[in-house]
């Protein structure tokens, strides 16, 4: 049974990044600052692999870009209200420098969708009026983080006999064994 859970698990994070209303296509990713302190944002799903690893994109002068760069291991936090399903991981992440690959990936991404990538101070940088962000043309500071995953925790909340499952990869083979939730 939980191979059943897990196809469904790769299935609806295949749908999250088809279907932008699908609950998985937001997700909350964990990472730790500088100073040791976890930070937590949400961001979009955009891809998915055969092996699982799951790809958002950035713009590179983030702090989440220098956290991940200082520390590979992060968390991610899925969740589905309406079926009460919640799904974490265990990661560690990749920044892509690989100017090729995001040259390419920059080329699918809509026009009106490439601002975000573009603004003229870093994000994060204080300013007086959010009317008065200023983008710069021909430049972009885009890049894109694969997230391999190492763990997967899926709860499922019912009114009767909650369902728990801890899925582990090891040698690239992933295991599920169910869990008292």
């Amino acid at each position: 049974m939980t191979n059943i859970i897990f196809s469904s698990i790769r299935n609806s994070l295949n749908n999250a990044v088809k279907n932008p209303g699908h609950p998985f296509r937001y997700f909350t990713l964990a990472t730790i600052s500088n100073d040791g302190s976890p930070r937590m944002r949400t961001v979009v799903l955009r891809s998915i692999d055969d092996q699982l690893n799951l790809f958002f994109y950035t713009d590179k002068r983030s702090k989440k870009v220098k956290h991940i760069e200082q520390q590979d291991s992060i968390g991610l936090l899925f969740m589905d209200l309406e079926k009460n399903i919640q799904i974490s991981m265990q990661a560690s992440a990749l920044v892509i420098y690989d100017e090729k690959v995001l040259n390419a990936i920059w080329q699918q991404i809509p026009e009106k969708s490439r601002k975000d990538y573009t603004s003229h101070l870093p994000p994060g940088t204080k300013i007086t009026d959010p009317e008065n962000v200023n983008y710069i043309e021909g430049q972009h500071f885009f890049t894109a983080i694969k997230l391999v995953p190492q763990r997967i925790e899926y709860l499922q909340l019912k009114k009767n006999n909650h369902i728990r499952v801890i899925f582990n990869k090891e040698n690239d083979e992933w295991s599920g064994h169910f869990l008292v939730p």
